[in-house]
């Protein structure tokens, strides 16, 4: 496992997750299908129940890994996980997601390295695969799955295709670094909500709000309400 170590999470946020997380932005505003653009990212790219343990949707790279069309992979239903997934890895990466939903935060994402039944033979391999949550309520969890042997070549790949999001991109460190509640707070400030408005509907101390935006601007580097709405706006928190 050398080789998966020897990936800096940095890096992989920074060239992997942020694709995902601007992908899923669209697909939440009605801008893009899934299946418009599934088979354009680098790696399988899967929509999945984690509730009934159903596969929706899967692009053809994830299909023809798997021997399978996407509508096969879906009519298995939990036979899917059965067949691809090591029981016992699986059972408890379940947990970890449902406890991922329970987080009820939209805005995060949740990476992790699994074994999928894709090589000769039968054999495991190793993927990196993050997540976002689609649709909390129904359980929708939308993962793009790299090869852990080719994370370098499909980083690049990823990155060029966000380059129509070099905003998000550029920033994404930055957004990830806010905790929730701060991101509450900026969603607010960019629709024009006073200190005491805040104050009022978090039911915190105007002081507590205060040195939240603090935080917000030192950590955004950010000199103006117009920079502040324009971050708010390119990660969905308006």
């Amino acid at each position: 496992m050398a080789t998966l170590k020897s990936i800096p999470a940095r890096y992989i946020g920074q060239h992997i997750q942020a694709p995902l997380y601007a992908l899923v932005n669209e697909v939440q505003a009605g801008k893009l299908k899934l299946e418009e653009v599934g088979d354009y990212l680098p790696g399988s790219v899967m929509l999945q129940n984690i509730k009934s343990l159903t596969n929706i949707y899967m692009n053809r790279y994830g299909a023809d890994r798997l021997r399978h069309s996407s509508e096969e992979l879906k009519l298995m239903g939990p036979e899917y996980f059965k067949q691809f997934f090591p029981h016992e890895e699986i059972s408890i990466l379940r947990k970890q997601l449902v406890n991922y939903l329970q987080l009820g935060d939209p805005k995060s994402l949740f990476s992790f390295y699994q074994r999928v039944k894709t090589g000769t033979k039968g054999r495991y391999e190793w993927y990196l695969t993050t997540t976002r949550t689609l649709n909390a309520e129904a359980g929708l969890l939308l993962h793009l799955s790299l090869p852990a042997d080719g994370l370098i070549q499909a980083s690049n790949r990823c990155h060029y295709l966000a380059d129509q999001s070099t905003y998000c991109m550029k920033h994404f460190h930055l957004f990830n670094a806010l905790s929730k509640r701060e991101k509450e707070i900026i969603a607010l400030i960019a629709e024009g909500k006073s200190s005491y408005y805040i104050s009022d509907l978090l039911f915190i101390s105007i002081h507590t709000v205060n040195n939240h935006r603090k935080n917000i601007i030192r950590k955004l580097n950010i000199k103006s309400l117009a920079e502040l709405i324009r971050f708010a706006v390119s990660f969905g928190l308006v």
